[in-house]
């Protein structure tokens, strides 16, 4: 549902997103997976396929590097400890941190709080989507790495732009950048996004990304 501002409120019809599955992942599938730079989840499919494709790279591809991350988004349900274990990087935004965690997320000091719960149930690295206030990334035991928005044009539309954020982040991650360098790119791709209406439409192509990314002053 899309606001006058550009917000939105999302509504899910799982279908066969949630009920299309057989008992398992297909081997073919999980040998896809085997081979990945980046496993990025989302949790619109149930909880359970995310952790059989989690687990495939619990032990040869961990120590190979892979990383395992997961976007919050999707069904308004507690994340199972299970898959939050297997994840490297987990991605929520401020109103789906507090969800999982019960705790307020209003001030950045809480925001900070809440992802050290999220560390003690297993996650490394905390993602946080803050929207006009940017992003941040708790690491365990290290400082916060904050990033402010990239000014948009202008807002029309916000759907996808946490997905944007969060696939653009991978990509960077994927193709050995540091993280820093990985939260610019994916915020630079977040303020392409929003200008164009629709999910799948607004997700802007490379070569746009990297221009603005030349076009602003590095913060």
């Amino acid at each position: 549902m899309l606001m006058p501002d550009g917000q939105n409120s999302i509504i899910i019809v799982g279908g066969a997103n949630m009920e299309g599955w057989a008992a398992g992942v297909e081997p073919e599938d999980l040998e896809l997976i085997r081979k990945a730079g980046v496993l990025l989840l989302q949790r619109e499919i149930p909880d359970w396929v995310n952790v059989q494709a989690a687990q495939v790279l619990a032990s040869a591809a961990k120590s190979a590097g892979v990383p395992v991350i997961m976007d919050a988004g999707g069904m308004d349900a507690p994340v199972p400890g299970e898959l939050l274990r297997l994840v490297d990087i987990f991605s929520p935004n401020e109103t789906e941190l507090a969800r999982l965690t019960g705790l307020p997320t209003e001030t950045f000091e809480q925001i900070s709080q809440t992802a050290g719960e999220c560390h003690k149930m297993g996650v490394k690295e905390v993602l946080v989507k803050l929207g006009s206030q940017g992003s941040a990334l708790f690491v365990e035991g290290e400082e916060p790495i904050r990033q402010p928005i990239i000014p948009a044009t202008e807002v029309i539309d916000t759907t996808g732009a946490g997905d944007t954020f969060t696939s653009a982040f991978a990509v960077a991650l994927v193709e050995g950048k540091p993280k820093t360098e990985c939260m610019r790119f994916a915020a630079a791709a977040a303020s392409l996004c929003v200008p164009v209406k629709g999910a799948i439409p607004s997700m802007p192509a490379r070569k746009s990304v990297i221009k603005l990314l030349e076009t602003v002053q590095v913060e």
